[in-house]
């Protein structure tokens, strides 16, 4: 399920206009304008999330959902 969820955000990034790159096997960073989204993998679940504005953090989720909100903005 981890691996369709992670491959659910990264369609929906990429649909929404993120650009996307996979930093090694453990993140996949978003980018669009001055926002940057980072999702942490642990294996084939997800660690954690941030979101940074203006290279500001400004939060921190471990719900998918969330970073689906995030991405859909």
């Amino acid at each position: 399920m981890a691996d369709s969820e992670r491959k659910s955000l990264i369609e929906l990034g990429t649909a929404q206009g993120w650009g996307h790159r996979a930093s090694a096997d453990s993140a996949d960073v978003f980018t669009r304008g001055n926002v940057r989204i980072r999702v942490i993998w642990a294996g084939d679940a997800m660690s954690g999330a941030t979101t940074f504005h203006n290279e500001m953090y400004e939060a921190y989720t471990r719900q998918p959902g969330t970073v689906s909100t995030w991405l859909k903005r």
